[in-house]
Formats: structure tokens, C-alpha cells, sequence
């Protein structure tokens, strides 16, 4: 056999078994539902959408945040890229259809959060209406923090208009922040579809009266979606990416900067099966 035979045989080959690797793998797990904007993931920025991944499916999640604002990097800080930075690493499972088991850990007070999530209503083209549920349990562990645990609970609802737009809200309780108990907030949510793989989302979690400059957290981010991949450039004051962290709106004691932050995330689904 020639080479000139046997190299197109060999590539005919090799994109079988891509093709048939391709078609077994959890085309739905991060690429959404057809015709429904809101299939776009399981997580907006740093609040969850209400859906969950197909069974079977493991998401691996990273998500960076830089600590100093632009406006204090002095020009030679590359707007806050040269400071230090809040990291968070997350594993969500989707145990059965409509129920994942997550875990994660910032390294914002050592804090990690153990959480259940159950999609209650799926969206359809012809009701494009998603609502689920998250409650779980977040566990400071710093030496340099007060150690503490807490529960946590959020509806999750979100709607799509003309397969393009989406908003959400995600009502939310948590019985312990680091500094306040008992507390409530609304986070708000829209995200525009761009294009099939590209969306830009912005996120706003209304601020807590705690002091004269307590203010709001807002967030802002383009996401480009590549096969079970997903990529976030992020911009923001949000910073934490915890329930209990994130809700209360006291971050480092409180959140008063609203100065932009640069972040990112990045997501990667397996199918486990």
C-alpha cells in the first residue's frame, strides 16, 4: 500500500471516531436548549441560572477575580492585574435529570459552600419560563476569620424574551454572613444572546443599608461558549462568589468600592457515562 492510499484511509478513520465521539458527548450539558435562551449554561456570573446539567454530566468550575480596583493600580498595575486576587474552584454534578450536588472553595476566607439544586420548570419554545431551587451550606474555615457555618436557600426563575433575551431574579436567603445574620436580597440578572455561542450578561445584587457606604454590586461580563467550554471576561464590584459571602453585601466588611475589578471564568463539562 502506497502512502498516497493509506493516509486518506487513516483520516477517514480518525474522523469516524471523532464523529462518534462527538455525537456521544453531552451536546446539551452546556450548549443550551434550542430556541431557548435560557438553556445557556447552568450559571450566569456569580448567581445560578435554574437549570441543571443532563445526568451523568461533571462541570469543573474556575473563577478568578483580581483584588484592586483600576482606579488604584496606578498605571504600572495594568488596572489591578497586578494585585493579588480571590479564587474559587467549583465541581457541580447532575446526579439524576433536573437534581445536581455542587461543592466548591474561595479562597476568601477559606469558605467553602456545599449546595443542592433541583430544576422545578424547564423552559420550551412555547413557555419559555425556567424556575428552580438551591439551598446548602457555607463553612468558613480561615484561622485569620471567625469560623462559622450557615444555610442558605435561593428561587431561581428566569425568562426568555424572543429567544434573545433573558432576566432572571433569585430571591435569596442566608441565615449567616460573615458580619450579619439573618439577611435577604434579590439579585437581578439579564443576559442578551449575541450570536449561538456568545452571550453578554450583567448581574446586580441591590445593596444592604448597613452603613452611609454600603452601596450595590454589579457585574458585567461577555461569555463565548467553545464545545463543553465556556469562557467569561468579567468586569465588576462583585467580588465574592459565595452565598454567604456575596448576598449580604458586606464583603470585607462592607462593599463600598463601585469601581470596576477585572475577572474571569472558565467551565468545562464531562460526561461521565
Amino acid at each position: 500500500m502506497t502512502g498516497g492510499g493509506f493516509l486518506p484511509r487513516r483520516a477517514l478513520g480518525l474522523g469516524l471516531v471523532l464523529s462518534a465521539a462527538l455525537a456521544a458527548a453531552p451536546a446539551r450539558a452546556q450548549g443550551g436548549i434550542p430556541g431557548v435562551a435560557t438553556g445557556v449554561g447552568n450559571r450566569f456570573l456569580q448567581t445560578q441560572t435554574p437549570l441543571t446539567n443532563d445526568s451523568g454530566v461533571l462541570e469543573a468550575l474556575f473563577t478568578h477575580r483580581f483584588a484592586q480596583a483600576a482606579k488604584d493600580s496606578e498605571g504600572n498595575g495594568l488596572l489591578g492585574l497586578g494585585g493579588g486576587s480571590y479564587v474559587t474552584l467549583g465541581l457541580d454534578y447532575a446526579l439524576v435529570k433536573n437534581l445536581s450536588v455542587q461543592v466548591s472553595w474561595s479562597n476568601a476566607s477559606y469558605d467553602y459552600e456545599f449546595a443542592l439544586k433541583g430544576t422545578l420548570l424547564r423552559p420550551t419554545e412555547k413557555l419559555p419560563l425556567a424556575v428552580g431551587l438551591r439551598g446548602g451550606l457555607n463553612w468558613i474555615t480561615a484561622s485569620y476569620a471567625e469560623k462559622q457555618s450557615g444555610a442558605f436557600g435561593q428561587l431561581l426563575v428566569a425568562a426568555t424574551i424572543a429567544d434573545r433575551v433573558t432576566l432572571s431574579v433569585a430571591p435569596a436567603w442566608v441565615q449567616r454572613t460573615p458580619y450579619h445574620a439573618d439577611v435577604w436580597n434579590v439579585p437581578l440578572v439579564a443576559q442578551v444572546r449575541i450570536g449561538s455561542s456568545l452571550a453578554a450578561i450583567a448581574e446586580f445584587v441591590p445593596k444592604k443599608n448597613w452603613s452611609p457606604e454600603t452601596t450595590y454590586q454589579w457585574s458585567f461580563a461577555v461569555e463565548k461558549q467553545v464545545y463543553h467550554h465556556r469562557f467569561l471576561i468579567w468586569i465588576g464590584n462583585a467580588l465574592p462568589t459565595t452565598m454567604d459571602q456575596l448576598i449580604g453585601g458586606d464583603f470585607n466588611g462592607d462593599v463600598t468600592d463601585r469601581n470596576l475589578h477585572i475577572g474571569f471564568n472558565i467551565s468545562r463539562a464531562f460526561d461521565l457515562r
